[in-house]
C-alpha cells in the first residue's frame, strides 16, 4: 500500500502534464518559426545576390546562387556569408564567350541593411576560386570574329589540335598542329608542338614562321570576379581553366 502511494506521488499530475505539453508545443512552434524565417532570409539574400551579379556581369541568364551554412540568420545579420557558390552561364566580353563559370566565394560581405531593403549596392569578397569552361565552338567563334581562319578541336593526351589555312610566301597553306595549353597573366596561351602542312614544299624558315603564327593568345579579362588564372586543361568537352582572386568588390 505504501509503495503504491509513493508511485502516485512520483507521477505527473494532469495539470503538470498539460503544462509540459504546452511548453513542448511552444518550443516546436518557435523552432518552426525560426526555420521559416531562416529559409526566407536565405532565399531573399540568394535572389538579391543573383540579381547583383547579373547586373555586374551583364549575363542574360540569372546566376544560380547557393549560400552555404546550416543557420543563415546569424550570417545575414552579421553581414558576412562564410561561403557562397555561384554558377554563371554565358559570360561574354568582346568576341569571347565563356560557357560556364563555377565560383566558390568566401567571406562574402553584404550589409544587413541592403538585404533588408532589397537593394544591394556593393558586395565584397575576401577570397574566391573559379572553374571556367570554354567550348570548342565558342573558341572557334572567337577565332572567326578576330579574323583567324582556324579551328580548335580535342587532341591526344590532353592537347588540342589546330587546323585551318594560313597565307605565307604568296600561297595559302592548309595545316594542322597539336598544341599544348598554358596560362599567361589573364590569357590562355596555345602553343603548337608539331606542325603538319600536308606538303613538303615549305622551307624551314616558312615552317618556323607558321609555327610562330600559331602561337595564339586568348585574353580572358572578362572573368566575373576579376581573377588570376592558375591552370588549364583540355578534354573532348572543351577547355577548362582555374582561377583565384582576393579582395574583390562587385558593384552593379
Amino acid at each position: 500500500m505504501a509503495e503504491t502511494t509513493r508511485g502516485r506521488r512520483r507521477g505527473l499530475s494532469p495539470e503538470r502534464r498539460r503544462l509540459l505539453l504546452q511548453v513542448l508545443g511552444l518550443i516546436v512552434v518557435v523552432a518552426l518559426l525560426l526555420w521559416g524565417l531562416d529559409t526566407m532570409a536565405r532565399i531573399r539574400a540568394e535572389t538579391l545576390l543573383s540579381r547583383n551579379i547579373q547586373d555586374a556581369t551583364g549575363v542574360e541568364v540569372p546566376p544560380e546562387v547557393d549560400v552555404h551554412g546550416i543557420f543563415f540568420l546569424p550570417q545575414v545579420i552579421r553581414g558576412v556569408y562564410s561561403e557562397v557558390q555561384v554558377t554563371t552561364e554565358g559570360v561574354t566580353g568582346g568576341p569571347l564567350r565563356i560557357d560556364r563559370v563555377e565560383s566558390q566565394l568566401f567571406d562574402v560581405q553584404v550589409p544587413f541593411h541592403d538585404v533588408l531593403v532589397r537593394d544591394i549596392r556593393r558586395v565584397g569578397i575576401g577570397r574566391s576560386v573559379e572553374i571556367l569552361d570554354l567550348t570548342y565552338q565558342d573558341l572557334n567563334a572567337y577565332f572567326a570574329a578576330t579574323g583567324r581562319r582556324l579551328t580548335l578541336a580535342p587532341g591526344p593526351d590532353g592537347t588540342v589540335r589546330i587546323s585551318g589555312n594560313l597565307g605565307i610566301a604568296n600561297q595559302t597553306v592548309p595545316l594542322s598542329a597539336d598544341a599544348t595549353l598554358s596560362v599567361e597573366g589573364d590569357a590562355l596561351r596555345i602553343s603548337p608542338v608539331s606542325l603538319n602542312t600536308g606538303s613538303g614544299s615549305l622551307d624551314a624558315a616558312s615552317q618556323l614562321l607558321l609555327g610562330q603564327r600559331l602561337r595564339l593568345l586568348v585574353p580572358l579579362g572578362t572573368l566575373p570576379f576579376g581573377h588570376q588564372l592558375t591552370g588549364v586543361s583540355a578534354d573532348p568537352d572543351g577547355v577548362h581553366l582555374t582561377a583565384t582572386g582576393t579582395d574583390i568588390v562587385i558593384e552593379p
